[in-house]
Parts: C-alpha cells; sequence; structure tokens
C-alpha cells in the first residue's frame, strides 16, 4: 500500500506538471484540431522483450478543451495474444513545422493480460510521444512509441514500450 501511495503522490503529479508546463511553453506554436478525430493504429507490443505480438488499436481525440490545446483522447488497443487495454488521458498537438506534428501524451489504462505479458495489475499509466505529417486529404498518418507501466504501484513492473503506426482522420 505504501508504494501505491507514494507513486500517486510523487510520479503523477510531477508527471501532469511537467505536461502541463510543456504546454504552457509551446502553446504558441500549438495546431489545435478543428474537430473530433479517429486514429487508428497498428505495431509490435512489447518491442525489447522476448516475445513481440502485433497490436492494433482505436482512438477518438477530441476538440482541446483548455487555452493550452490540451486534447482529450479515449481508445481501446489489443495484441494477438490476449491483451488488451481501454484508456483516457490528454495529449498535446505541437505543429513542429510547416504539417509536422509532435504530440506528447499521458493516459490512465485498465489493462488485461490475457496470455501476454504481466504487467502487475490492473491500472497502468501510457506515456508516449507520436510524431505525424499532415497530408494533403486533412489526415495524418505518423508513427508513436508509448510506454505502459504500473509506476511501482503494484509489486510487479515489468513495463512495455511498443511502436505503432498511426493513421488519424475526422470523423
Amino acid at each position: 500500500m505504501k508504494i501505491q501511495t507514494v507513486a500517486i503522490q510523487r510520479i503523477l503529479p510531477r508527471t501532469l506538471l511537467l505536461l502541463t508546463i510543456a504546454s504552457a511553453a509551446l502553446a504558441p506554436a500549438a495546431a489545435a484540431q478543428d474537430g473530433p478525430a479517429w486514429a487508428v493504429n497498428a505495431g509490435i507490443f512489447n518491442t525489447i522483450g522476448d516475445d513481440t505480438p502485433f497490436e492494433a488499436g482505436v482512438e477518438l481525440r477530441l476538440r482541446p478543451r483548455t487555452k493550452m490545446n490540451l486534447v482529450p483522447a479515449f481508445g481501446l488497443a489489443a495484441t494477438e495474444e490476449g491483451s488488451f487495454w481501454v484508456y483516457g488521458g490528454l495529449r498535446f498537438d505541437w505543429q513542429a513545422a510547416e504539417g509536422w506534428f509532435i504530440s506528447p501524451q499521458l493516459a490512465v489504462t485498465a489493462y488485461e493480460n490475457g496470455d501476454d505479458l504481466n504487467l502487475g495489475g490492473v491500472v497502468e499509466f501510457r506515456s508516449g510521444l507520436e510524431v505525424a505529417y499532415r497530408l494533403p486529404s486533412g489526415s495524418r498518418l505518423g508513427i508513436l512509441f508509448f510506454h505502459l507501466s504500473n509506476a511501482r504501484i503494484y509489486k510487479v513492473n515489468p513495463g512495455s514500450n511498443s511502436l505503432v503506426l498511426t493513421w488519424t482522420f475526422a470523423r
């Protein structure tokens, strides 16, 4: 129980504070979405482990809800070995150059390991970075690297890294 308290009191607030500061610093260069968008992704789960199953997911990205252009995002993903997770969190879309976007993101997930990697428990945190290019159609094609871990709120905490290709389109 003490580990859970330490993780909640130290790690989560510091991560949220870092994202808030970064968002405020980059806000003038932010390129907010015009409206809700869907993103689909596919790639490799647990890229560092011996077993690297295929994963796929879908995400709903709402329009920014704050002056800092933080975008609420909700999604679900699964691996071919039966793991799946649902998540909700925030992302920040920063236009780095004409047509190019860099999007840090943080979410809380509910994870079920199936026949796949045991990440320690149901509550996990998903942090990642997406680099995407806006196509002439307005959709975005990108690559997303994210880490899924429980921040040591459980005794078992191997973590997992995923590398996925993303395609985002307005609905």
